[in-house]
């Protein structure tokens, strides 16, 4: 579903998940400035899983909450923010940080693509995840007090 959008707030409402893991992935020097817009990779392209819901190969996990979890209860609030400045930069997304939500059969149900340089979410079916600053801004603030390296 190419240029379709929804609010933070109604993605995560809509998404019946039993656990979560966020992942780091495109961060080492292969994906580096130098890299970036040649031949040699595609990364603004690049998603945490492919169509088959296959990992990314430069994936790293960094935590998992169960649905209880005070920690999971943080990010849910976190993207339920009210939007008020929607952030419209011009650059193409690269997502090096993610979400990934699973069933109780541990099956993913939805990922979460996040580029910090962009203020850009986009979920694995294609779908844009529209979210306020202060979203990005402590959402941002959650993922490295669990260990992620965010890069902007």
């Amino acid at each position: 579903m190419a240029n379709h959008t929804i609010h933070s707030r109604e993605y995560i409402k809509s998404i019946d998940f039993e656990y979560i893991e966020t992942y780091s992935f495109q961060q080492d020097t292969y994906y580096s400035e130098t890299n970036r817009n040649t031949d040699k990779i595609s990364w603004h392209d690049q998603r945490i899983t492919d169509q088959d819901k296959k990992l990314n190969s430069s994936s790293r996990k960094i935590s998992l909450f169960q649905r209880a979890d005070a920690e999971l209860l943080t990010l849910i609030r976190i993207l339920e923010i009210d939007i008020v400045n929607l952030p419209s930069w011009m650059c193409a997304p690269v997502y090096r940080d993610a979400i990934i939500f699973y069933n109780k059969d541990h099956e993913i149900i939805s990922a979460l693509n996040i580029c910090f340089e962009c203020l850009y979410m986009e979920n694995n079916t294609g779908i844009n995840i529209d979210a306020d600053e202060r979203t990005y801004d402590l959402l941002k603030t959650f993922l490295i007090s669990k260990g992620h390296n965010i890069r902007m």
